[in-house]
């Protein structure tokens, strides 16, 4: 029985060393192959440096669209930033928007009013003394016109009329120029003559 079991320790022993010099000389094997390779590849080297294509670089990480949902993954803080600034932005043009109508309907009356009042005293207290000014009886109206003459190339002419009675106001018809174009808005005899648009 010991013999068997000194036979049965003999022949593992000789299968472990089997085995370990079996390992050994794969071992080296690989380790020799895998030099011969590198010995091979160091000789072939060109003389260009090799080109390296990083993954991130090949899928395009810096289009746009990944900036956008590199964005979108910002805090909370930037998003309440960007979302309050857009609300001010819009309610600012909202009140710019408002400010201007507001002020050219206030502009627009103020021009009517004073459009609307003017008479021959007025247009003499406003403008001054017209080079020319004429009344014309046409029973049972009188007929009168007003002729300023701004520059060289500008002169406007205003007919007034009113019935023949002493109590009668003028009433203001027309504003024309020397070539005949008459002016019939607020906006456009103001443009024209700015005096008429005085508080005189």
């Amino acid at each position: 029985m010991d013999q068997k079991k000194q036979a049965e320790a003999s022949s593992s022993g000789e299968l472990t060393a089997a085995a370990s010099a079996e390992r050994q000389a794969e071992a080296k094997e690989i380790a020799e192959s895998l030099a011969g390779k590198r010995t091979a590849e160091s000789a072939k080297q060109s003389r260009y440096s090799p080109v390296r294509v990083s993954p991130g670089s090949a899928r395009g990480e810096s289009s746009p669209v990944a900036e956008f949902v590199g964005f979108l993954k910002q805090p909370k803080r930037v998003w309440l930033l960007v979302v309050g600034t857009i609300v001010g932005l819009i309610a600012l043009v909202t009140v710019a928007q408002r400010g201007f109508a507001w002020f050219s309907e206030k502009r627009e009356r103020k021009q009517e009013q004073a459009v609307a009042s003017v008479t021959p005293e007025h247009l003499l207290a406003r403008c001054g003394q017209p080079i020319e000014d004429t009344t014309k009886n046409v029973y049972p109206i009188l007929m009168r016109t007003m002729t300023y003459q701004i520059s060289r190339n500008e002169t406007y002419i205003f007919d007034f009329s009113r019935t023949a009675e002493e109590t009668s106001d003028w009433v203001f018809l027309s504003m024309k120029d020397a070539n005949g174009k008459s002016y019939e808005t607020a906006e456009e005899k103001v443009s024209a003559l700015s005096c008429l648009n005085s508080r005189k």
